[in-house]
């Protein structure tokens, strides 16, 4: 069997483990919102500092120019910068990289979240967590029959907080199974038991 180039690893949930989420507290002076424009600037820091160093101003922008996109993303606020975001995207219409779960079909209805980030001076306080949720909900609320994600191997805080909030691995490729059973035991001995 031939080598599968590295590929990163799909994550996924339904319309009812959403509704299901509670809203995330944050800590006092941490302000949940959806985009602003002058947001561009802190935002492409947080990027940066999360290893997404491509990012701009421009670059966010541009990436926000999408109607649904800019309405749909949320962003946590702390003194006036942005310390934790995450996109609303759509599946593209390429079903190559399907990540729906089993028994829903990857189209239009099918939300992601996108570029899941918090500034490493602001870990530790479930902004991601409120984030993802939020962008979830909303795309529960215009009617997605799922939501999913991509990530890499190596992100196991983010990994867990995904696991937690109701996703679950997607094994879209043969080399899945294997990943997925060493991100398993790499949590498993951080701590994080997820069946």
């Amino acid at each position: 069997m031939p080598t599968l180039p590295p590929k990163q690893l799909a994550m996924a949930t339904d319309q009812e483990t959403i509704r299901n989420l509670l809203e995330v507290p944050l800590p006092i002076g941490y302000v949940i919102r959806g985009y602003r424009p002058g947001d561009e600037n802190s935002w492409a820091e947080t990027l940066q500092a999360c290893g997404f160093e491509d990012w701009n101003d421009a670059e966010v922008s541009a990436y926000l120019e999408n109607a649904e996109r800019r309405v749909g993303s949320r962003v946590v606020e702390h003194n006036g910068q942005v310390v934790a975001a995450t996109f609303a995207s759509r599946k593209s219409e390429d079903t190559s990289d399907t990540v729906a779960p089993a028994g829903v079909s990857s189209s239009q209805e099918e939300g992601v979240l996108d570029f899941v980030v918090t500034h490493p001076d602001h870990r530790g306080k479930r902004l991601a967590r409120a984030t993802c949720t939020e962008v979830a909900k909303f795309f529960v609320d215009i009617g997605c029959s799922s939501i999913s994600l991509l990530t890499d191997d190596w992100r196991l805080p983010a990994i867990h907080v995904y696991l937690s909030l109701g996703f679950e691995p997607v094994m879209h490729r043969t080399d899945m199974p294997d990943r997925w059973a060493n991100v398993f035991n790499k949590l498993k001995e951080a701590g994080h038991e997820h069946s």
